[in-house]
């Protein structure tokens, strides 16, 4: 009942998840992302756990194939979980249950997963697949939502999307450098909403103040939003670059 993108960026080595589901919440339990390390989610029926040994295992070097062959062997309801997993390095690999909800699947490219289960059909993740492929030339984070809004509009599950969420990491940062989450669609999807469409509303306001709340205000506290993005975008970057 979920459906996922799981990538990493070639060119700036960021990490992200973006995903979207009919149940409550999906970005507080799914996705796991450490920068410089591993982007990883456990969903299909969700285990956590999986998500932070999987980060683990990729910080001491473990393959994805390896990382999934170490949780099957200590989860009995295995065949329940769905799992993509992408590390810094680009190696992706991706596990779909036997159980899952028709239907379920994934396809693996290079560095990043389409998955998803309880979709109206394969063409939810060729979806999301096709959609990331084309899109090689756009910013990381627009591209990730971009593939979920391709998947959403293939379809997506058929009883529509209360939740969706957006994370990604830089190597070397501690904290996420976007994070946001639409834990329930407002409107609901029985009354016309949809929490991708909200998820894309809050996004287009976010991502902009990205460089903002990574690194510009932590030293400029005269220095509002507002007026951060009222500065010309290349005295933004100039900003950004020298710290002041």
């Amino acid at each position: 009942m979920t459906f996922t993108i799981v990538a990493r960026c070639p060119e700036t080595e960021h990490l992200g998840v973006c995903l979207a589901t009919s149940p409550l919440g999906v970005a507080s339990r799914c996705p796991h992302v450490r920068g410089g390390v591993a982007a990883i989610s456990s969903q299909c029926h969700s285990d956590w756990r999986h998500g932070l040994t999987g980060l683990d295992l990729a910080a001491r070097g473990w393959s994805p194939e390896d990382i999934l062959s170490a949780i099957r062997q200590k989860d009995r309801f295995y065949d329940y979980r769905q799992i993509g997993i992408v590390t810094a390095e680009g190696r992706a690999a991706a596990h779909s249950p036997s159980k899952g909800s028709d239907w379920t699947g994934h396809r693996v490219g290079d560095g990043f997963v389409a998955m998803g289960n309880g979709l109206v059909g394969p063409r939810v993740v060729d979806a999301i697949f096709d959609c990331f492929v084309a899109s090689g030339g756009m910013p990381f984070f627009e591209r990730l939502v971009t593939a979920i809004e391709a998947g959403g509009a293939a379809g997506g599950e058929l009883i529509g999307h209360k939740s969706s969420g957006i994370i990604a990491c830089a190597p070397g940062v501690d904290r996420p450098l976007i994070d946001l989450r639409i834990d329930m669609a407002n409107p609901l999807p029985e009354e016309g909403g949809d929490a991708i469409r909200d998820l894309r509303r809050v996004f287009d306001a976010y991502e902009p103040l990205v460089p903002y709340y990574a690194e510009h205000w932590l030293d400029n506290p005269e220095v509002s939003y507002s007026a951060y993005l009222a500065m010309p975008s290349a005295e933004r970057e100039r900003l950004s670059a020298t710290g002041r």
